[in-house]
């Protein structure tokens, strides 16, 4: 949720019934329900609603939840657990649900009023983590979008083809 909160894509739209966002393929086909119903990616407005709406079956809960740690189905769970593992890191990097957010969310911070590259990183972090970054977090964070960038200048066809955008553009 607060990916899609960030990008912009986060749908407001309350209650209504479960929603199915794509998730990786086979995961669904398992024999014993895929004869009975079959996982059908939402779209449009759906697509980006928040996971309390995700369609969740027990026996194969959604892939992206569980890589969080979403709580028990079968229990009342009054607070969430903190956790941190290398799946979440996967999953933020090859769920179509978190790419589609990167790119909105990158459209969105080049399209703010900044006045230059140090302002939209510092605009961007506080619309991610809702706190002012230290020095040492805003330094790492231009040394890497200056490497991205430059890769990416010097690969135009690789940006085109993760973004639509020629490389100088994407900045």
């Amino acid at each position: 949720d607060i990916a899609l909160a960030a990008s912009g894509l986060l749908s407001r739209k309350m209650g209504g019934p479960s929603v199915m966002p794509p998730q990786p393929e086979g995961v669904w086909e398992v024999p014993q329900f895929s004869q009975h119903m079959s996982w059908v990616d939402a779209t449009g407005e759906d697509r980006f609603r928040r996971g309390l709406y995700t369609f969740f079956k027990r026996t194969v809960p959604y892939p992206a939840l569980m890589g969080f740690d979403c709580p028990d189905s079968n229990t009342t769970c009054v607070q969430r657990r903190v956790s941190n593992t290398p799946l979440q890191a996967l999953t933020t990097l090859n769920n179509e649900v978190f790419f589609d957010a990167a790119k909105a969310f990158s459209a969105r911070i080049r399209a703010l009023p900044a006045k230059d590259v140090d302002e939209r990183l510092f605009r961007a972090f506080r619309m991610c983590v809702a706190r002012v970054p230290h020095v040492g977090e805003t330094a790492r964070l231009k040394s890497l979008f200056e490497k991205t960038l430059a890769f990416y200048q010097a690969h135009p066809a690789e940006a085109k083809a993760l973004t639509g955008e020629k490389g100088e553009d994407a900045a």
